[in-house]
């Protein structure tokens, strides 16, 4: 039987940030589960709708990446303040996603470039220490006039 994952919350001090993070199994059904939790977490802030869809799109094909083409557990984490939201997935294996240029009959290959095209911006960080691994993450900028409501204890 597949470890449920886990929800926690931190609170960075620094930035007065509220980084939600969920620690995923590396199935496809990790999948669906990452896109409701950063639904809820989105909807508890206030995000708007239209901004709140393309973050669940965008957060789907980051963890389909990482489950189907990475290693080892997968972490969701999500970042909301009066900028926008920064949603990073992890996964444990080094490759970098690769942005592509699909024709129309292919049936995969446009996540990224999805990413690309819809984000605010979008980028890869090594995982830390020299671990194997890295953070796929994308940030979309707030719509003028939103705050974040309160999400964390």
């Amino acid at each position: 039987m597949p470890k449920q994952p886990t929800a926690g919350t931190h609170v960075r001090a620094w930035t007065g940030v509220t980084v939600q993070e969920l620690q995923l199994t590396a199935e496809l059904a990790s999948v669906p589960e990452a896109r409701h939790w950063l639904s809820g977490r989105c909807a508890a802030a206030g995000l708007p709708l239209p901004a709140r869809t393309v973050a669940e799109l965008l957060t789907t094909e980051l963890v389909g990446n990482a489950v189907v083409h990475g290693c080892g557990p997968v972490v969701l984490s999500a970042d909301l303040d009066e900028r926008g939201i920064t949603v990073r997935v992890s996964d444990g294996h080094p490759s970098q996603p690769v942005l592509r240029h699909v024709g129309a009959e292919a049936t995969g290959g446009r996540g990224v470039a999805l990413v690309d095209m819809l984000s605010t911006s979008w980028g890869t960080d090594p995982a830390p220490d020299g671990r194997p691994g890295k953070t796929v993450w994308f940030h979309l900028a707030a719509t003028s006039g939103w705050t974040p409501e309160p999400t964390g204890p």
